[in-house]
Order: structure tokens, then sequence, then C-alpha cells
């Protein structure tokens, strides 16, 4: 029997969007703060096909373990600005 994993990025204090969502802005805004820490890591990147990540620890294993044991994605365009 096949499992559905859900995978999601929350803040420490609960959040898992910010205040201004809409259909144009899903997140409300947090995106890029809740995900960065998934930017950094070398394996997010490799497993894009991808060269980046500056960091490659206990993080970038969590991510190889999940990308291991998931066989399709269900994803939403998310728009990240960095400043």
């Amino acid at each position: 029997m096949s499992k559905i994993i859900f995978d999601s990025g929350i803040s420490l204090d609960g959040f898992f969007a910010g205040d201004n969502r809409g259909p144009g802005n899903p997140m409300g805004g947090v995106s890029g703060k809740i995900h960065t820490w998934m930017l950094h890591q070398k394996a997010f990147w490799e497993h894009l096909g991808m060269d980046g990540g500056m960091e490659d620890g206990a993080d970038g294993q969590y991510i190889r373990e999940t990308i291991a044991r998931t066989g399709a994605y269900i994803m939403d365009a998310i728009c990240l600005e960095f400043h």
C-alpha cells in the first residue's frame, strides 16, 4: 500500500503562513523566511541537478532521506524574494 507524506515548513512559533495571505500570495509573504534553511543545503540543489548550497550536515541528510522515500511530488510554485 502506498503512503502519503505531508511535508511542510512551519516556523518554531507555529506559523505556517503570514498575515497577508490571499489567492496571489498563499504563504502570506513568509515563504522565504520559512524555507531559507533548505536553500542553504547542498542536498536540495543536488536533487535539482544544480550547483548551490553551502551546508551539508544533518539537515542535508534529512533532505536526502526524504527524497529517497518519495515517489512523486505535488507542489505549488513559490516565489522567493531575497534582499
